[in-house]
Protein backbone atom coordinates (compact mmCIF):
# COMPACT_ATOMS: atom_id res chain seq x y z
CA UNK A 1 0.00 0.00 0.00
CA UNK A 2 1.23 3.50 -0.81
CA UNK A 3 1.15 6.11 1.98
CA UNK A 4 1.46 9.89 2.10
CA UNK A 5 3.25 10.67 5.34
CA UNK A 6 5.77 12.93 7.03
CA UNK A 7 9.53 12.39 7.32
CA UNK A 8 11.20 14.14 10.24
CA UNK A 9 14.35 16.15 9.55
CA UNK A 10 16.12 18.95 11.38
CA UNK A 11 17.97 19.18 14.66
CA UNK A 12 16.83 18.12 18.10
CA UNK A 13 14.00 20.41 19.31
CA UNK A 14 13.87 22.00 15.84
CA UNK A 15 11.77 19.66 13.71
CA UNK A 16 11.31 20.08 9.99
CA UNK A 17 9.15 17.67 8.00
CA UNK A 18 8.93 16.55 4.38
CA UNK A 19 5.64 15.18 3.09
CA UNK A 20 6.51 12.15 0.97
CA UNK A 21 4.88 9.30 -0.92
CA UNK A 22 6.29 6.01 0.29
CA UNK A 23 5.41 2.32 0.56
CA UNK A 24 3.83 1.62 3.95
CA UNK A 25 6.48 -0.99 4.83
CA UNK A 26 9.39 1.49 4.81
CA UNK A 27 10.81 3.20 7.89
CA UNK A 28 9.66 6.68 8.89
CA UNK A 29 12.76 8.39 7.50
CA UNK A 30 13.56 5.69 4.94
CA UNK A 31 13.34 5.66 1.17
CA UNK A 32 10.50 7.40 -0.62
CA UNK A 33 8.98 7.68 -4.07
CA UNK A 34 8.45 11.44 -4.29
CA UNK A 35 8.67 14.54 -2.08
CA UNK A 36 5.31 16.37 -2.06
CA UNK A 37 6.26 19.36 0.05
CA UNK A 38 7.55 20.59 3.39
CA UNK A 39 6.14 21.50 6.78
CA UNK A 40 8.04 23.67 9.27
CA UNK A 41 5.94 23.96 12.46
CA UNK A 42 8.25 26.57 14.02
CA UNK A 43 8.00 29.03 11.14
CA UNK A 44 6.19 32.28 11.80
CA UNK A 45 5.00 32.97 8.24
CA UNK A 46 2.35 30.78 6.64
CA UNK A 47 4.16 30.67 3.30
CA UNK A 48 7.23 29.17 4.95
CA UNK A 49 5.30 26.93 7.36
CA UNK A 50 3.48 24.78 4.83
CA UNK A 51 4.60 24.41 1.22
CA UNK A 52 2.87 21.54 -0.61
CA UNK A 53 2.53 20.57 -4.27
CA UNK A 54 -1.25 20.14 -4.33
CA UNK A 55 -1.37 18.97 -7.95
CA UNK A 56 0.98 16.07 -7.14
CA UNK A 57 -0.92 15.30 -3.95
CA UNK A 58 -4.15 15.10 -5.96
CA UNK A 59 -2.43 12.78 -8.44
CA UNK A 60 -1.28 10.40 -5.70
CA UNK A 61 -4.69 10.48 -3.99
CA UNK A 62 -6.30 9.56 -7.34
CA UNK A 63 -3.83 6.70 -7.75
CA UNK A 64 -4.90 5.35 -4.34
CA UNK A 65 -2.30 6.60 -1.86
CA UNK A 66 -3.63 6.79 1.70
CA UNK A 67 -2.58 9.86 3.75
CA UNK A 68 -1.88 9.49 7.46
CA UNK A 69 -4.06 11.49 9.87
CA UNK A 70 -1.48 14.26 10.22
CA UNK A 71 -0.82 14.41 6.49
CA UNK A 72 -4.58 14.60 5.81
CA UNK A 73 -4.88 17.46 8.29
CA UNK A 74 -2.01 19.38 6.68
CA UNK A 75 -3.41 18.84 3.18
CA UNK A 76 -6.76 20.21 4.34
CA UNK A 77 -5.00 23.16 5.96
CA UNK A 78 -3.03 23.96 2.81
CA UNK A 79 -6.26 24.21 0.81
CA UNK A 80 -7.53 27.04 3.04
CA UNK A 81 -7.36 30.60 1.78
CA UNK A 82 -5.05 32.96 3.70
CA UNK A 83 -8.05 34.68 5.34
CA UNK A 84 -9.58 31.41 6.51
CA UNK A 85 -6.20 30.22 7.74
CA UNK A 86 -5.68 33.45 9.69
CA UNK A 87 -9.12 33.15 11.34
CA UNK A 88 -8.39 29.55 12.29
CA UNK A 89 -4.99 30.32 13.82
CA UNK A 90 -6.38 33.28 15.76
CA UNK A 91 -9.19 31.11 17.13
CA UNK A 92 -6.68 28.45 18.18
CA UNK A 93 -4.46 31.06 19.84
CA UNK A 94 -7.41 32.54 21.73
CA UNK A 95 -8.51 29.09 22.93
CA UNK A 96 -4.98 28.31 24.09
CA UNK A 97 -4.74 31.62 25.95
CA UNK A 98 -8.08 30.94 27.64
CA UNK A 99 -6.90 27.49 28.75
CA UNK A 100 -3.67 28.89 30.16
CA UNK A 101 -5.42 31.70 32.02
CA UNK A 102 -7.89 29.18 33.43
CA UNK A 103 -5.00 27.06 34.74
CA UNK A 104 -3.25 30.05 36.30
CA UNK A 105 -6.37 31.61 37.83
CA UNK A 106 -8.88 28.91 38.74
CA UNK A 107 -12.41 30.25 39.02
CA UNK A 108 -13.37 31.10 42.62
CA UNK A 109 -16.00 28.84 44.10
CA UNK A 110 -19.30 30.67 44.35
CA UNK A 111 -20.85 30.60 47.83
CA UNK A 112 -24.47 30.73 46.68
CA UNK A 113 -24.44 27.29 45.03
CA UNK A 114 -22.80 25.84 48.15
CA UNK A 115 -25.70 27.10 50.29
CA UNK A 116 -28.21 25.64 47.85
CA UNK A 117 -26.43 22.30 48.02
CA UNK A 118 -26.50 22.38 51.81
CA UNK A 119 -30.29 22.82 51.93
CA UNK A 120 -31.09 19.55 50.12
CA UNK A 121 -28.67 17.75 52.46
CA UNK A 122 -30.59 19.04 55.48
CA UNK A 123 -33.82 17.75 53.99
CA UNK A 124 -32.33 14.32 53.44
CA UNK A 125 -30.99 14.17 57.02
CA UNK A 126 -34.46 14.95 58.36
CA UNK A 127 -35.87 12.09 56.30
CA UNK A 128 -33.19 9.79 57.63
CA UNK A 129 -33.98 10.83 61.21
CA UNK A 130 -37.66 9.99 60.72
CA UNK A 131 -37.04 6.58 59.18
CA UNK A 132 -35.38 4.91 62.20
CA UNK A 133 -38.28 6.01 64.42
CA UNK A 134 -40.74 4.21 62.12
CA UNK A 135 -38.83 0.93 62.20
CA UNK A 136 -40.19 -1.82 64.42
CA UNK A 137 -37.87 -3.34 66.98
CA UNK A 138 -36.35 -6.57 65.77
CA UNK A 139 -36.54 -9.74 67.79
CA UNK A 140 -33.27 -10.81 69.32
CA UNK A 141 -32.28 -14.29 68.28
CA UNK A 142 -30.94 -16.70 70.80
CA UNK A 143 -27.43 -17.98 70.17
CA UNK A 144 -27.21 -21.38 68.56
CA UNK A 145 -26.50 -24.29 70.91
CA UNK A 146 -23.42 -26.37 70.41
Amino acid sequence: MIKIRLQRHGARHAPFYRMVVTPSETRRDGRYIEVLGTYNPQSSARERELDLKLDRIDHWLDVGAQPTDTARSLIRQSRLSPEEWLKRTEAKAAAKAARLSKKKNPAPVAEAPAEEEAKPEEATTEEVKEEPAKEEPKAVEAPAER
